[in-house]
């Protein structure tokens, strides 16, 4: 999406990415969608972040998952108790670590995807008219 806001500024993309805010008091959280916009020649920068970023969780939800198939240090109840813990709080469950880590990742591939299709657009748009200006545009 192009800003065609004249002035002579920086032509910049628009996006959506999905977002997590706090819902009215003691709801929790809300998911939601926000639109974005950044600046065309910071894009590709933002898509690495963004995808190094996605990368460390991804690590850090490997790592993780051997909290998840802990083993119990003893048959009593309170180490089988602690361990049952354990595993809820790392685990895939709502709520739990890796379920956290896989829907922040989903939500980072799908900005990103979100941005490069921005940009995809806004460079065919540009070739369109490039194509145009050179008479080889459709002449309809």
């Amino acid at each position: 999406m192009l800003d065609a806001g004249g002035g002579g500024g920086a032509v910049q993309i628009g996006f959506v990415a999905d977002t997590v805010s706090a819902g009215p008091m003691g709801s929790g959280l809300t998911a939601g969608q926000t639109h974005f916009r950044v600046d065309l020649a910071q894009a590709q920068k933002l898509i690495d972040g963004l995808a190094d970023a996605r990368n460390r969780l991804q690590e850090l939800y490997d790592q993780n998952v051997g909290f998840m198939i802990l083993g119990s240090p003893g048959q009593d109840p309170y180490s089988q108790s602690a361990t049952t813990t354990i595993k809820r709080t790392a685990g895939t469950e709502a709520g739990g670590y890796g379920w956290a880590s896989l829907k922040a990742i989903a939500a980072l591939n799908k900005t990103i995807e979100s941005i490069q299709a921005s940009l995809a657009t806004y460079q065919n748009q540009e070739q369109a008219t490039a194509d145009a200006f050179k008479g080889e545009g459709n002449q309809s």
